[in-house]
């Protein structure tokens, strides 16, 4: 699970965030979607210095689910719905999936 670590802190992040959501008002869902935006990316950046991606598209797909975080801050009104629950499994499905096919680790050589 060590070569897991941030893809599960990040997932755990998507849900929590979403959850929160639920319960606070518009201004709040702002707030606290732009600063989980910056606590995942300060989390990234120490993530990609430990070597923890594997190429940049492994790099991408982390950053497009801290993108989704922000956006979803943003631009939609309401997040009432559970609707959420399916973006994270497709999140989950495409970074679990790639990392699968590209097979176990050997080194750090592919980093960027």
């Amino acid at each position: 699970m060590k070569r897991w670590y941030f893809s599960l802190l990040l997932g755990a992040g998507y849900l929590l965030i979403f959850h929160l959501w639920r319960i606070v008002g518009r201004t709040g869902i702002i707030l606290t979607g732009v600063l989980a935006t910056f606590i995942l990316l300060l989390l990234f950046v120490i993530a990609a210095f430990c070597n923890y991606f594997r190429n940049r598209w492994d790099a991408l797909l982390h950053v497009a689910v801290i993108l989704d975080i922000f956006l979803e801050a943003i631009l939609s009104p309401s997040h009432h719905d559970r609707g959420f629950y399916l973006s994270a499994l497709a999140f989950a499905l495409v970074i679990v999936g790639y990392r699968l096919y590209l097979g176990p680790k050997k080194s750090a050589i592919q980093r960027y």
